[in-house]
């Protein structure tokens, strides 16, 4: 019998802490006044100005990256084009020819079957 009145008065204990808990939550947060009109909009614009200016630096880091890049392959390419010319022929022939033997391969698997 005791164990019954304790299961009835466990939602209600329940209950009674999470709404004491809320409470306490609301009498921290009380004191905070939201921002007026003019302070959000002068943060939203220096949230666009610092975004603008994240982004031209992002923009210049990539062109200065990408131009480097390329001088430096222009610059290989200038001084070794045999090598260049080599790589570019032999990439598309293995390609070529992998997928060649690996067609052949599985014709004689189904001719086999």
């Amino acid at each position: 019998m005791e164990k019954d009145k304790d299961k009835d008065k466990e939602p209600e204990l329940y209950l009674h802490k999470l709404s004491d808990e809320l409470d306490r939550l609301d009498a921290q947060y009380n004191d905070i006044t939201p921002p007026s009109l003019q302070e959000l909009e002068r943060l939203m614009v220096d949230a666009s100005v610092h975004r603008k200016s994240m982004e031209r630096k992002e923009l210049l880091l990539f062109w200065g990256i990408s131009l480097i890049l390329i001088s430096v392959f222009l610059s290989i390419l200038g001084s070794a084009p045999m090598i260049y010319w080599i790589i570019q022929a032999i990439i598309p022939i293995a390609g070529l020819s992998a997928l060649g033997i690996a067609r052949i391969r599985r014709n004689r698997e189904g001719a086999q079957e």
